[in-house]
């Protein structure tokens, strides 16, 4: 679901549902926070759980009338352990399902809504209005049942997968040259003192984070070795990845970069683990690795260009709402709040470039990059524990 329309100027794109959340920036100060949506981890049974969810599984919240297609949903999510509850009497769900004959009803309530949320529908050719409407209110899948069966009991299954707390970070740039790998490096570095951290480059037109921060050669797991696990195999990649200052890394050396689908397995696998997962995101892989995060951290430097091309950027991403988080690499002509009201986002952070010739991660600031950096990462992490 993606657009294809002409982009209009930054000044005159509306960028829907992005969240308000604010951390302080500095120097300037952002007006008071309001709570943002976080990513629901919804603990219980493996995969492959009983034929009938025992007392205290996972639920799954129904919204649509009875017959056939609740029937089949409910039995998908029986399948993998979970109990299918209506709306009403599921405040405890971490998921949603809508049967796609009443989302056009029940829109303006779902899109507040910050469950992970699929549209299900009785099979046929999906109407380009439903795919609208369902991109409106966030909804990760539009299924066609019983066609697409095998994705809604892999995705009900994900869901239900124990999980621990894992703070999934996503860094891009709104434009090229941000400084986005840069930032992504000094959050890895300001995420040793919150838990294990796992730094991942994602940014197949990039220079390589391995080069970025001065890791030496050494053995251990690249994008060549990752691509080839499977979504259980997240223990095995963890341990065997380069550690550079405490900090795992997973680049692609000299082979080719991830592709998507390898991107989107990966996250997947690190996703129960725990600890902090950075991940430095091409603008291409963007759209893969959202279904996975927490948050996504915009770079953009002050300069006119540099926010027209964030927005165009985020118009194509088509972003669920209240994922993105703006962070403004100062030192450009406009101000911190001007590139915020430009994109519709208000600003997580602000930072000048750290002196030339310092290493994110290695050489490690008390001021500029490196300080908003702590100041961000303990914001998150403090949201990850609440």
């Amino acid at each position: 679901m993606t657009s294809t329309s002409t982009v209009p100027s930054a000044h005159e794109i509306p960028v829907p549902g992005l969240r308000d959340a604010m951390v302080p920036t500095e120097p300037e100060r952002s007006s008071p926070a309001r709570p943002r949506r976080r990513r629901s981890r919804f603990p219980g049974p493996a995969a492959h759980g009983p034929a009938h969810a025992p007392q205290g599984s996972p639920q799954v919240a129904w919204i649509g009338p009875g017959g056939p297609l609740q029937d089949l949903v409910k039995d998908h999510a029986t399948a993998v352990g979970a109990e299918l509850r209506e709306a009403a009497t599921a405040d405890a769900a971490h998921c949603a399902v809508v049967d796609a004959s009443v989302l056009a009803e029940r829109a303006p309530t779902l899109g507040g809504d910050h469950r992970p949320l699929l549209v299900v529908t009785g099979g046929g050719a999906i109407p380009a209005a439903l795919w609208s409407l369902a991109l409106d209110v966030g909804a990760r899948a539009v299924l066609p049942l019983p066609d697409r069966s095998e994705e809604l009991l892999s995705r009900l299954a994900d869901l239900a997968r124990p999980r621990t707390a894992t703070v999934m970070i996503g860094v891009a740039g709104g434009t090229g040259g941000a400084g986005a790998s840069s930032f992504a490096a000094r959050l890895a570095a300001a995420g040793r003192l919150h838990g294990p951290v796992t730094l991942i480059d994602a940014d197949p037109l990039g220079g390589g984070l391995d080069l970025l921060v001065e890791a030496p050669a050494r053995e251990g797991i690249g994008w060549a070795e990752a691509a080839g696990l499977g979504p259980d195999d997240g223990d095995a990649l963890r341990d065997g990845l380069p550690r550079v200052d405490e900090v795992r890394l997973l680049v692609a050396r000299e082979e080719p970069a991830p592709a998507p689908a390898a991107l989107a397995g990966t996250l997947a696998s690190l996703s129960p683990l725990g600890g902090i997962v950075i991940a430095d995101l091409g603008a291409e892989m963007v759209p893969v690795a959202a279904e996975h995060l927490d948050h996504l951290l915009l770079v953009v430097p002050a300069t006119d260009h540099a926010v027209r091309s964030a927005a165009r950027r985020l118009r194509s991403w088509r972003l669920p709402a209240g994922l993105a988080q703006l962070v403004v690499r100062r030192g450009g002509p406009l101000g911190v709040r001007d590139v915020g009201e430009d994109l519709s986002l208000s600003p997580a952070a602000s930072f000048r470039d750290s002196p030339r010739g310092t290493v994110p991660l290695l050489d490690v600031r008390r001021g500029r990059a490196d300080r908003a950096a702590r100041t961000l990462m303990a914001s998150l992490c403090e949201e990850a524990r609440s």
